[in-house]
């Protein structure tokens, strides 16, 4: 456990692109597209995202959100979200346990949103923190199938991002690609929510995700492992919460985030909003998972 006084200096000094990305030496035999066909999507993407011995891995993102209301484009405000997992492999699939956190904020000075206008909307709504998880994520190479989602096993505050409903799932791994001495892989997920699998769907959530890391690091170890950061995009539909009922609109985000090994390697802004509202996954991320 760290006591969080113990690293609101030190996060300070640690940049982002340095808490993600490590230096080693060049080997003799720089990395190859022959080389880079020997690795397997599914299992390289889960050492670029996580761990794939079960150890806790813990990540971030930091993102803007725009709001797209009959093809009117507005700034929304800014993402912080800390994604903290375990994976497990069972036969052709990645299992994560996953809790993440995210907070809305504004997208000038960082500060946590609790009331806002949304840009379409006429009256002031309360912006909840998303907390949802632990709760288990499935990833293989190509995956389609349905799961139903209950928020109230999921996080008190899920119910106002989507109901209790049915979620079709689309995931996909792709082939890792080479250039230079950088992997990249690119994962993307889709789903559609169904409040009654016998009537229309209402919510929905496209992800996109391009994970990179040193050539070296997954082609010459077979660390569970590996440093890493990655470039996000997604669209989703309205949520509850915003109350933009009748509304034809969704939203779009896009930024970047990356994996540490420790709390304190946070990007500040995020280490500080969890002081104020989450320390549990500071002081103890592990006991999430207990």
């Amino acid at each position: 456990m760290i006591a969080r006084r113990q690293f609101i200096g030190s996060a300070a000094a640690i940049s982002a692109g340095a808490a993600i990305m490590s230096a080693k030496p060049l080997s003799a035999h720089p990395p190859t597209v022959e080389r880079l066909g020997a690795l397997d999507p599914l299992e390289t993407m889960i050492r670029l995202r996580s761990r794939t011995d079960g150890a806790l891995s813990i990540a971030w993102l930091e993102a803007q959100r725009e709001i797209v209301i009959d093809g009117d484009i507005r700034p929304f405000c800014k993402l912080y979200a800390l994604v903290l997992t375990q994976f497990r492999k069972e036969e052709d699939a990645y299992i994560g346990n996953t809790v993440e956190i995210t907070y809305y904020c504004d997208s000038r000075t960082g500060e946590l949103l609790e009331t806002t206008i949304i840009p379409g909307g006429t009256k002031p709504v309360d912006v909840p923190i998303y907390r949802a998880g632990p709760q288990e994520v499935r990833f293989k190479n190509s995956l389609d199938e349905w799961e139903k989602h209950e928020p109230s096993k999921t996080g008190s505050s899920s119910d106002a991002f989507a109901p209790a409903a049915w979620v079709h799932l689309v995931r996909g791994v792709h082939n890792p690609s080479l250039l230079g001495d950088t992997v990249y892989l690119r994962a993307d997920e889709y789903g559609r929510v169904y409040p009654d699998r016998t009537k229309p769907p209402s919510v929905f959530y496209r992800e996109w995700i391009v994970w990179q890391a040193d050539a070296r690091d997954l082609m010459e170890t077979d660390n569970p492992s590996v440093p890493s950061g990655y470039s996000y995009s997604a669209a989703s539909g309205l949520r509850p919460w915003m109350k933009l009922e009748g509304k034809q609109g969704h939203t779009m985000s896009n930024g970047v985030g990356g994996k540490v090994e420790r709390v304190d390697q946070l990007p500040p802004q995020l280490i500080k909003l969890l002081q104020e509202h989450d320390p549990r996954a500071l002081d103890a991320p592990e006991s999430y998972f207990s």
